[in-house]
């Protein structure tokens, strides 16, 4: 699983800085693109750490 957390991460930032780097040469839109991908990529939960609950079973007697 950290491995697909680091490859996430390292996808975010590269969506991010060519985000930046659109803006920089004024192509707004594949700037704007660049942007919401990597904010997308980075607030997308990952499940790091399962907790399992067992609840005990009601007795009907």
């Amino acid at each position: 699983m950290m491995w697909w957390s680091a490859a996430c991460a390292i996808a975010a930032i590269y969506c991010v800085v060519r985000g930046i780097v659109d803006l920089r040469r004024k192509h707004y839109s594949w700037g704007v693109v660049g942007l919401a991908s990597g904010a997308v990529l980075l607030l997308t939960p990952v499940q790091t750490h399962a907790v399992k609950i067992d609840l005990p079973i009601a007795n009907p007697h």
